[in-house]
């Protein structure tokens, strides 16, 4: 049955230890919303916020009130005017941002596969007849001159800044000063939104970018769903382009229990979110320092490894990382096989990302030990079964997650319990 391999999946979980970036693990709170009967129910805007043919829906004034609530705490911690929680993907989020705000044979500027940028953002520039061109990259960092040159020679309407593989903040602020405050910034934060949050990282919207949206799975401990947000109003020139054709262009039913979930975990990075990105950057290049120390490349050393949630590991040809990539899963040590960011996709290696294993409780000498036990897997200086054992020892060591109210989410399952029965 279906039901035992999902056990079975459950069962394997504290054998490992998830470094997959683009992953994290929810609290019981984020879980209640999810398993709860708004699981089974619509979200519907209000009648003057939707289109006039989609029908009324009844127990709508406490789905609202939630999505209230998580939109008022999305513009508080990520400084915007308005938000929208009802997309359901990042993918979605960049389909409805670049159908919207461009028309066929519009240029706009995004990061190039080769420097970490999103496959799909090529697939809908197609899709659409956009006219996509790379941002400017030199030695390693954003050449604001050149893409301001760009702008010019090709009438760029559109800064999309996309980057999946992004350890150190763009220069946001000096991009838009140099294309000028025509030129719409939009921010892709899926990666960074968990250490935005905790103001660890930049404030895109305060130093110049129009919108800021992304995935709210990733450093970000929600659900897998999107949000989007801006300094323009549902009702401004700009922002009537976006959140006046969500619903139902692209989202009939917003799924109310992934917004509850949102919202609850928003509410913990409002109280917990500081300490959390200063912990999972910390952590990151706690990490780099003692794998670079084993003879492990890692770009950015110059910088201090990281600012982020992620980094990269240089593994060199495909077929090391490759190699990498399948020990380390065999030992318990997920991550992702990635090409390298700018070396023109001549190098390969692995994305490692710090959220998850923040969240739950290791750090100082654990992340020590895992960077060791990454590097003796890497160089197979030792026996891939006894790292494999010290691996499930880790792992079943930090079994409790951190940075949430969970005696409150405690209190409320039992409260909830008291009442059905």
């Amino acid at each position: 049955m279906i039901r035992d391999l999902i056990e079975q999946f459950e069962h394997s979980y504290y054998d490992k230890i998830n470094l997959v970036a683009s992953e994290n693990v929810s609290s019981d709170n984020v879980h209640y919303a999810l398993q709860s009967d708004l699981n089974h129910r619509y979200a519907i805007p209000p009648k003057e916020e939707r289109h006039p043919n989609i029908w009324e829906y009844p127990n709508q004034t406490l789905v609202r009130q939630i999505a209230g609530e998580t939109q008022r705490l999305a513009c508080e911690l990520f400084s915007a005017q308005y938000a929208d929680v009802s997309p359901l993907s990042g993918n979605q989020v960049a389909d409805i941002m670049l159908s919207n705000l461009l028309k066929k044979g519009d240029a706009f500027i995004s990061v190039s596969a080769f420097d970490g940028g999103h496959f799909t953002t090529d697939v809908l520039a197609q899709k659409y007849s956009l006219n996509r061109l790379d941002l400017p990259y030199k030695n390693s960092e954003v050449d604001v001159d050149a893409t301001a040159a760009l702008v010019k020679e090709h009438n760029v309407k559109l800064l999309f800044l996309d980057a999946s593989m992004v350890s150190f903040p763009f220069p946001v602020r000096e991009l838009r000063e140099a294309v000028g405050k025509d030129v719409i910034i939009s921010y892709d934060g899926s990666q960074s939104l968990g250490i935005i949050a905790g103001w660890g990282f930049q404030s895109p919207l305060t130093e110049g970018a129009d919108f800021l949206h992304g995935s709210t799975h990733k450093s970000l401990f929600g659900p897998q769903k999107a949000i989007i947000m801006s300094i323009h109003g549902r009702d401004s020139v700009l922002g009537a382009k976006i959140f006046q054709r969500i619903v139902p262009n692209f989202v009939s039913n917003a799924h109310p229990h992934h917004i509850a979930a949102l919202g609850v975990a928003l509410e913990e990075h409002r109280d917990f979110g500081a300490q959390y990105a200063k912990d999972v950057v910390a952590n990151g290049q706690r990490f780099a320092i003692e794998a670079s120390r084993r003879r492990i490349k890692i770009p950015g050393h110059r910088k201090g490894f990281t600012k982020n949630h992620q980094l990269v590991i240089d593994c060199g040809s495909e077929e090391s990382a490759t190699q990498a990539f399948e020990n380390l899963e065999f030992v318990g040590i997920n991550t992702n096989m990635v090409k390298v960011p700018h070396t023109n996709g001549q190098r390969y290696g692995l994305r490692c990302g710090f959220s998850e294993v923040t969240r739950r409780k290791m750090g100082g000498n654990t992340l020590v030990h895992i960077a060791n036990l990454v590097a003796d897997t890497i160089h197979k200086t030792r026996p891939l079964a006894k790292i494999k054992r010290e691996i499930m020892s880790i792992s079943q060591r930090h079994r409790e997650i951190g940075y949430t109210h969970e005696k409150l989410a405690a209190q409320n399952l039992v409260k909830t319990a008291y009442r059905k029965n």
